[in-house]
């Protein structure tokens, strides 16, 4: 089945999906469109890509009529924006975050499940192969108990982001990942801020996930640091998994230690250091592989990976840090929002 793809969103996160879009198979995909309000990036992507532009997105669906669109716009669009299409019964995928609000999201999933379209949210770090590797070992119990994850996500202030702060913007890929990871809701959080450069959002996050399993979540994230810091380290009973998103290298570093249980270990004086082992990790473009999911999900007619209700769960967590760190006090995560849409 040939998907015919088209994209809103010709900025610098859009032309990379045209970029990827572009690598397919013609008997795979056919990339029918994409849509810019703003000349200037509609132009550059028309010339680039030598595909048909358009100045409204509506008019590209009537136009073009895709079976698949990715909505890659500033975050307050995307609910304006995917609502339309998946209410004309087009499948999205949705760049993160989600939306603005819970609220908006909920709609969202709503309206996906009364079309019977597929609507995937663009949390690329879950395909990222040295996180799927993790998540392999992790699903085999070589970790054993799971106790603490820890996200670094650090970095320049990226001129391009006006309408979001780094919670928003950045510890989504991070609250998304840790989830998939821990396989757990988060149920309590807290979270200190800082607004140092952002004009209107806060530009620093150290907040803290506590997981209906007992694990724990740190997320340190900001635009304040002059070099680029992608890590997340993952540690349990038989050692910590450190993890480089950018160059896509995991290593293990072993506990020495070896007991039938953590109770065992808990007699004993504390960890030990053990052997270092780089992993094996096949390496791959994610967004590349993200595209591969929803395509198959659309031909399969399964979800994909990442679904609306992943990227519903991650707001409900953004909220809370949001709130806590107004508030600066722990505040519970609920678990359910239930949201009537008069369609």
């Amino acid at each position: 089945m040939r998907v015919k793809v088209a994209v809103v969103g010709a900025g610098a996160m859009g032309m990379n999906h045209l970029r990827v879009l572009r690598d397919f198979n013609e008997d795979e995909i056919e990339l029918v469109g994409v849509a810019d309000s703003l000349d200037a990036n509609l132009q550059r992507a028309v010339n680039r890509f030598h595909v048909a532009g358009f100045s409204d997105y509506r008019q590209m669906v009537e136009r073009t009529a895709p079976d698949l669109v990715s909505v890659v716009v500033p975050t307050y669009l995307h609910f304006a924006v995917a609502s339309h299409l998946l209410d004309q019964g087009i499948n999205v995928l949705l760049e993160k975050p989600m939306t603005s609000t819970p609220e908006e999201a909920a709609a969202l999933i709503q309206l996906a499940h009364l079309r019977g379209v597929k609507l995937a949210i663009g949390h690329v770090e879950r395909f990222n192969p040295a996180i799927i590797e993790v998540k392999r070992h992790l699903v085999a119990g070589e970790l054993g108990q799971l106790f603490h994850l820890h996200a670094r996500r650090l970095g320049p202030f990226p001129p391009r982001i006006r309408d979001v702060g780094v919670t928003l913007d950045l510890a989504t890929h991070d609250i998304d990942v840790m989830r998939y990871l821990a396989d757990a809701e988060v149920t309590r959080v807290y979270a200190e801020t800082q607004q140092r450069i952002h004009a209107t959002h806060e530009d620093a996050l150290l907040g803290i996930l506590h997981f209906a399993n007992e694990a724990m979540g740190m997320l340190d994230v900001n635009w304040l640091t002059p070099t680029k810091v992608r890590e997340l380290s993952v540690t349990g009973e038989r050692g910590m998994y450190l993890i480089n998103y950018l160059t896509q290298d995991v290593y293990f570093y072993e506990n020495d230690y070896t007991p039938t249980s953590w109770d065992t270990l808990r007699t004993m004086a504390g960890v030990s250091e053990g052997t270092m082992t780089r992993l094996k990790v096949q390496k791959a473009e994610p967004l590349r592989l993200e595209y591969e999911d929803v395509l198959a999900a659309i031909r399969n007619d399964c979800a994909p990976r990442v679904s609306g209700e992943d990227g519903l769960a991650v707001l409900r967590v953004v909220c809370r840090l949001s709130e806590t760190a107004a508030r600066r006090e722990a505040a519970q995560v609920q678990q359910a929002v239930e949201v009537k849409v008069e369609l």
